[in-house]
C-alpha cells in the first residue's frame, strides 16, 4: 500500500514538474491589480450606468457590458440602440443587430493590451493611435488636445461606441464622430450633478474633452471588470494547491499538446494578434482585419482574445457561434470537421431577425483554403485530455469571485464539480 502510494504522489510530482518546466521555458507571471484612482474610478462609474452618454438618452455602456452578462451580453451577436435589458435577457425589439458578438471588457485596462476591437481598429502604434478617426491619429493628429489627453488604448476604445449609430449614437444620427463627442460634452458639462465629479478626477483641468469620458470609462473598467485572482494566477503566485490535479493536466494540455500558446501566449494568455481559426460566420461575409488594413492578407482573421473569464463567458467568437467550451475544444481539435458538419439554429428566442449562418460555398472554401498556419491540425486529444483542458478553461482561468456562478452548468459536459467545492 505504501509503495501505491508513493508511487502516486512520484507521478503527481513530475506533472507539477512538467507544468512549471512550461511556466518557466514560457516566463509566465501571474496578473496583478493596478492601483486604483479612485476620483476619476468614480467619474467612470458614473459614466457607465449613465443613459445620456447615447444620443437618445436610452442605453449606456453597462447595457451590453454588463456585470449580470459577465462583461458582454452571453448571446451570438450584439444587440444595438433600440434593444432593450441587460445579459441573456437583452432583446432585440426595435434594436439593431450588429455584425459581431459582443466581447467580454474584463482585464481591458491592463498595461499590456494593445489592440482593441474584433478587427483591430483601435491600436496603439508606440506613443500614438491607430482608430477609425483620422482627426486623432498618428505622431501629428489633428485634434492632439484630444489624442494627447487618452492615458491608455481601454480610454480611446470607450469612446468609439458613443459616436457609433447603431450601438448608442442612434441609427438615424448622421452626426460625424467628432460632432457626436462635442454634443456628449456639452451635454454631460449643463448637468450641474457632474461637475463635483470632473472637477475631483481632474483638479488641473479647465477644458474637458471626449478623452477625458474615455479615461473615466477605462479606470472604472479597469476594476470593476478585473480578473487576477483565479485558481491559474494563485498557482503562478507559489500556491501549488490552487489548482487540483485536473486542472493541471489541463494547463499541461493548453500549454504543450494542445498547441494553445501557438496563439494564446503570454501572462494574458493571448498574442492580442489575428488569426483565422474558421470560425462559423452568421448573417453576413465577415472579413475581418482585413476591412481595416485592406490586406488579402488579412481576410478573416479576427483578434486573438485574452482569456480570463472565458468560463463564464460564453458565446465565444466573433459571431458568437459556439455556446460552450467543449465545442471550442472540439473546433480546435480538428477545425475542418467544422466546416463540414457544424449546425446552427437560426432562430434565437433573443432576436426578431433570424441568425442565419453564411452557408456560401465560395466564402467557406476561402475561410478554408486561408486557415492560420498556426492552427493546430489533427491533435488527436483523448477524451480525457479534452475534459482536463475544459476543465483548466471553466474552472482554472475564472476570477473566485465569479467561481460561484459556475456551479450548476459544469456537468453539461463533463464532471468540474469536485473542482467547484473547493
Amino acid at each position: 500500500m505504501l509503495w501505491v502510494l508513493a508511487f502516486l504522489f512520484s507521478f503527481t510530482s513530475a506533472e507539477a514538474q512538467n507544468l512549471d518546466d512550461y511556466i518557466q521555458r514560457l516566463r509566465l507571471s501571474p496578473l496583478a491589480a493596478p492601483q486604483k484612482r479612485m476620483a476619476l474610478y468614480q467619474l467612470g462609474s458614473k459614466l457607465y450606468f449613465d443613459n445620456r452618454l447615447s444620443g437618445k438618452g436610452n442605453i449606456s455602456c453597462n447595457s451590453c457590458h454588463s456585470q449580470e452578462g459577465f462583461g458582454g451580453d452571453g448571446i451570438p451577436l450584439g444587440l444595438g440602440e433600440g434593444a432593450q435589458g441587460l445579459g441573456h435577457r437583452r432583446m432585440q425589439q426595435n434594436g439593431l443587430m450588429l455584425a459581431r458578438h459582443t466581447p467580454a471588457n474584463y482585464n481591458v485596462g491592463l498595461p499590456d493590451v494593445r489592440t482593441l476591437f474584433w478587427d483591430g481598429r483601435v491600436m496603439r502604434i508606440r506613443d500614438h493611435w491607430m482608430t477609425p478617426e483620422p482627426k486623432i491619429n498618428g505622431e501629428n493628429p489633428e485634434l492632439p488636445e484630444i489624442a494627447k489627453t487618452f492615458d491608455s488604448i481601454s480610454a480611446v476604445q470607450a469612446v468609439f461606441p458613443l459616436a457609433n449609430p447603431a450601438e448608442m449614437l442612434g441609427k438615424e444620427s448622421k452626426l460625424t464622430t467628432i460632432e457626436a463627442w462635442d454634443q456628449i460634452m456639452a451635454r454631460l458639462l449643463s448637468l450641474p450633478e457632474y461637475e463635483k465629479f470632473f472637477r475631483a478626477a481632474y483638479p488641473n483641468v479647465t477644458t474637458f474633452n471626449i478623452a477625458h469620458v474615455g479615461n473615466a470609462l477605462a479606470e472604472f473598467q479597469r476594476h470593476h471588470f478585473l480578473a487576477v485572482n483565479t485558481p491559474w494566477d494563485m498557482y503562478l503566485r507559489g500556491r501549488k494547491n490552487a489548482m487540483t490535479e485536473r486542472m493541471k493536466r489541463g494547463a499541461e494540455v493548453f500549454l504543450g499538446k494542445g498547441m494553445c500558446t501557438m496563439c494564446h501566449v503570454g501572462d494574458q494568455l493571448t498574442s492580442y494578434g489575428f488569426q483565422n481559426i474558421g470560425t462559423p460566420q452568421l448573417i453576413a461575409d465577415d472579413h475581418g482585419r482585413a476591412a481595416i488594413t485592406q490586406k488579402q492578407t488579412d481576410i478573416y482573421k479576427f483578434r486573438v482574445s485574452p482569456l480570463r473569464n472565458v468560463g463564464v463567458s460564453a458565446p465565444y467568437m466573433h459571431s458568437g457561434t459556439f455556446n460552450n467550451l467543449w465545442e471550442v475544444i472540439e473546433h480546435y481539435n480538428d477545425p475542418h470537421n467544422t466546416f463540414r458538419n457544424f449546425t446552427w439554429n437560426p432562430r434565437h428566442r433573443n432576436y426578431s431577425d433570424t441568425l442565419n449562418l453564411d452557408t456560401n460555398g465560395a466564402n467557406n472554401d476561402n475561410r478554408e483554403r486561408t486557415l492560420s498556419p498556426q492552427l493546430a491540425r489533427n491533435l488527436y486529444l483523448t477524451n480525457e485530455e479534452k475534459a482536463d483542458l475544459f476543465c483548466f478553461l471553466k474552472v482554472a482561468l475564472t476570477d473566485i469571485s465569479l467561481q460561484k456562478y459556475l456551479k450548476g452548468v459544469e456537468n453539461e459536459v463533463t464532471d468540474c464539480s469536485p473542482l467547484l467545492s473547493k
